[in-house]
């Protein structure tokens, strides 16, 4: 289990301003923002690579040491994996592997090797030098590295950032079955909401130095508090009436032809796969997607059903 308390950082301004947290062993936590936001600066507190100006970190109950007072910054039950992957490259797939377990007898060391292979789909390609493997093989090697000597916390920042939606829903189904074979906690930051819906225990959002409490990612998806906020985590549509503006996310409605329906008016249909993504026109102007098993060429009002609070 990881504790932050009261964690603040500064350098000419405030960039994280008294944050609390509690992440519990075995849990994907998803932490959510801009660019510029902080978050891969909680990641480097986190991990013991620098020095908050205020605060504790706590693992397992156990207070732990500041940055300036380790031989080697970093803390030992922490690993971290940033957008540099810091391979070998000219070594081996298997060679990468192997060079992080030296320490351990030849039979666990063979064990645990083959294990992480298997683990991250890297079995084909152990004899492959890592500089001739694509990027998301790359990616699941620097991760496969990280956590190859057991670390209790692993950190993964921007894990998603150059991947397209295959690789993504494939690193996706790799850290669930981590977290299920090995029980490691884990805390992955995007810019992209999206990314870590399907992925993460709980969520939290850093906006303007202020790190939110934990959410779960339901929850967030249909409860928000602005436009900015929902679209960190999808489309959403916004209906302006005379008093008031109107949110909802593509698939809170429903058909209607009643008086009181929203009239719509019918652009275009894209079948992105099991589904269909229906464009529209209010009478205002304002673009509108559903998404609906079939093509809603026919729909000529929608009413708004929000998912209970």
């Amino acid at each position: 289990m990881i504790v932050l308390k009261n964690i603040q950082l500064s350098y000419q301004k405030p960039i994280i301003k008294r944050a609390n947290l509690t992440v519990h062993s075995g849990e994907i936590l998803g932490l959510v923002g801009k660019s510029g936001a902080g978050k891969s600066s909680l990641l480097k507190i986190i991990a013991g690579l620098i020095d908050p100006n205020e605060g504790e970190v706590y693992l397992d109950k156990q207070l732990m040491p500041r940055v300036h007072q380790l031989l080697i910054p970093g803390f030992k039950r922490v690993a971290m994996v940033n957008q540099d992957f810091k391979l070998d490259i000219y070594h081996t797939v298997e060679e990468n592997l192997r060079e992080v377990v030296l320490h351990l007898p030849n039979n666990k060391r063979d064990k645990r090797v083959l294990q992480l292979l298997r683990l991250f789909d890297l079995t084909s390609i152990a004899q492959t030098k890592a500089h001739l493997i694509s990027g998301g093989e790359q990616q699941r090697l620097a991760i496969a590295r990280a956590i190859a000597d057991q670390p209790e916390l692993l950190l993964l920042d921007e894990p998603f950032g150059h991947l397209d939606a295959n690789l993504r829903q494939r690193l996706t189904e790799h850290l669930i079955r981590l977290r299920e074979e090995e029980n490691t906690t884990i805390i992955l930051v995007s810019h992209e909401g999206q990314d870590v819906l399907g992925l993460c225990d709980s969520i939290c959002i850093l906006k303007s130095g202020i790190l939110s409490k934990k959410y779960k990612p339901e929850f967030l998806y249909y409860h928000y508090s602005n436009v900015q906020q929902a679209r960190l985590f999808g489309p959403v549509n916004v209906l302006k009436t005379a008093d008031s503006m109107v949110l909802f996310r593509p698939d809170e409605y429903r058909v209607s032809a009643a008086q009181s329906a929203i009239p719509v008016t019918f652009i275009r249909s894209i079948f992105v796969g099991g589904l269909y993504h229906n464009y529209f026109q209010s009478v205002n102007g304002e673009r509108i997607v559903l998404y609906q098993f079939q093509s809603l060429h026919d729909t000529r009002g929608i009413e708004i059903v929000k998912k209970a609070q």
